[in-house]
């Protein structure tokens, strides 16, 4: 039903989802670009279209319809989140997300997750950046 970009999509959104607030901003997004995609669901239409101030009960119930009107199984949200690193990594490969940024987006996610060992060396990178570029540091430093 979904191509790969769209489940991609969904991977990084379920992602964001679980790493923020609420995430309603990221839930009706989400909908939206499936919705202008071609995706359809009665729910989808509706979790798309609200306006601002979203209230976060309305999204999360609509987007919960969603998913469940496009048979996704909602992940936790460590399922979640590992998800959205594992595809931001795939990013990172395939080149079309910088790297400095994508290590400082997969670091986010490394710390809500609370340091899993499966990261550890996606965040060296972050960590070496960080030192060289914004303290002027060397690596012998």
């Amino acid at each position: 039903m979904f191509s790969d970009s769209q489940k991609i999509e969904t991977y990084k959104a379920l992602g964001q989802i679980a790493m923020s607030s609420g995430g309603s901003e990221y839930k009706c997004a989400w909908a939206m670009s499936l919705l202008e995609q071609g995706v359809d669901s009665p729910s989808l239409v509706i979790l798309a279209t609200l306006l601002k101030p979203i209230n976060e009960f309305e999204a999360d119930d609509y987007f919960n319809r969603v998913l469940k009107e496009l048979n996704i199984e909602r992940p936790s949200d460590a399922g979640a989140i590992e998800g959205y690193a594992r595809v931001l990594m795939k990013e990172v490969i395939d080149g079309s997300l910088a790297l400095e940024m994508g290590a400082s987006m997969i670091y986010g996610a490394y710390i809500k997750l609370g340091y899993p060992e499966l990261f550890g060396e996606f965040t060296v990178l972050e960590d070496d950046w960080y030192c060289e570029c914004i303290n002027g540091w060397s690596k012998e430093k």
